[in-house]
Order: C-alpha cells, then sequence, then structure tokens
C-alpha cells in the first residue's frame, strides 16, 4: 500500500473512530485536539481521552488537564505518529499508559452464524452482558442509557446464550467493531469469535469494505487478531499522569 493511500486509510479510520466515540460520550472541541469524556464512565482509557490532536500547543493540554479535572477522571492523551508531541508530554511529566492497536480484515469467506441484535426495549441485556465481560458492573445502568440513546446509530448484537456482545457502527464503507467481550465463564467457546464472524458476513453482505477493529496491548489480543487475518494499520500511544 502507498503511503498516501496508507494516510487516506488512516484518516478514514480515525474518522470512523471519533464518531463512535462521539455518539457514546460527551466531546469539546479545543484548540487542535478533540477531548472526549463521560462524567458516569470517569478514569476510562476509551471514554475520557484527548485524542485527533493536530499540534502541540501547551495551553491546550492544560486546559485539557484542567477539564479532565472538572469532569472527575484521570487525564488520557491519544498521540498518532507525534514524536514531538510525545516529547512535550514526557516533559510535562506524563508517562506512557498503552498503545492502542488499529486493525482491519477484509472477509474472503464468511460463515453462518446465530447471534441476536438488540432491540431498544432489549438494552438492558446488552448492557449486562458487557459489563459483566468488562467487570464493570457498577456501571451497567450508565450503559444502559448509552445504548438506548445511540440505538439507532449503533448496532447491538450478543450471541444465542447472551454471553457474548458487540456493537457495530458503520461508516466510509468501513464497519467498526467495537465492544466485544464475553462474560468469564463463557470464554474460550468460540462466542467472541462468532460475533466476529457475523461482522465479517455484514463487510460482505452489505458491499462494505474491510471490518476495523481496535485492541490496546495491555489485553495482550494482537497475535489474537493477526492471527485471525486482520492486518495491523497503525496504532495510536497513551499517555497519561
Amino acid at each position: 500500500m502507498s503511503g498516501t493511500g496508507n494516510n487516506n486509510l488512516i484518516s478514514r479510520l480515525e474518522g470512523i473512530d471519533l464518531d463512535f466515540t462521539g455518539l457514546l460520550t460527551n466531546s469539546i472541541p479545543l484548540q487542535c485536539g478533540t477531548l472526549f469524556f463521560n462524567q458516569d464512565l470517569t478514569n476510562d482509557v476509551f471514554f475520557d481521552k484527548l485524542t485527533n490532536i493536530s499540534c502541540i500547543n501547551d495551553k491546550m493540554i492544560d486546559d485539557a488537564l484542567a477539564l479532565f479535572a472538572k469532569y472527575g477522571t484521570a487525564p488520557y492523551i491519544y498521540t498518532l505518529n507525534y514524536a514531538d508531541l510525545e516529547d512535550k508530554l514526557l516533559k510535562k511529566n506524563f508517562k506512557l499508559y498503552d498503545v492502542q492497536h488499529v486493525l482491519v480484515k477484509t472477509p474472503n469467506s464468511t460463515k453462518a452464524t446465530k447471534i441476536h441484535m438488540i432491540s431498544s426495549d432489549e438494552s438492558m441485556l446488552w448492557s449486562k452482558t458487557f459489563c459483566d465481560a468488562y467487570d464493570c458492573q457498577d456501571w451497567v445502568t450508565s450503559v444502559d442509557k448509552i445504548v438506548k440513546k445511540s440505538i439507532q446509530s449503533i448496532e447491538y448484537y450478543v450471541d444465542e446464550s447472551a454471553s457474548s456482545c458487540v456493537a457495530l457502527y458503520e461508516k466510509d464503507s468501513m464497519l467498526g467493531l467495537y465492544c466485544l467481550g464475553t462474560i468469564p465463564s463463557m470464554r474460550k467457546r468460540g462466542l467472541a469469535m462468532s460475533l466476529i464472524d457475523f461482522a465479517l458476513s455484514e463487510v460482505k453482505k452489505r458491499n462494505l469494505e474491510l471490518l476495523m477493529l481496535e485492541t490496546y496491548r495491555k489485553d495482550e489480543l494482537v497475535n489474537f487478531y493477526l492471527k485471525q487475518g486482520f492486518k495491523e494499520i497503525y496504532q495510536k500511544n497513551i499517555y497519561t499522569i
């Protein structure tokens, strides 16, 4: 893939991520970045972050820190191929917290899978599965409120046993796969993989270009996705204080 083509793909992938995040959280545009926060889901590396940064600006970083403090959440700052910004953050006593990997796959074949699409009336079923999978049961009411609010734009699914969940978001000829998780007692049974297979089948069915997903280095799933045929396109470093 050429450099120009790769940059275009990165821009599109960033676009779907910004849109998806904005549907689940509040956003504030800053001088050259976007701050996302959700006061009900604080201290979360996905829901509470400064990202989409296009310049090095001390005031913006200080303003972001003030906003993170105002909304009672830890500050997470995402950088994308921006060494000078990372140097600035290190000088401000930030430290590398994690790395987010962005991967894509184009389906070459699909498998028949049986899963259930969540309706607005069933939002709590998805919310409970998600919170059990991610060990955040105290968030279930807040997550359910988010699901109800966003269900016209985001597709929410569970497997037949409601033990595994996923959220799908379509934009710009791509399907974004988010919030994939399985409750602990049902892991290693192929349930999450069945949801991935379903998402890939939807990419093909809808004549889309690819399926994209994000995973964090700390979750130690990058190699798993690579073995499933996903290709890593880029990664973002995440800093916090």
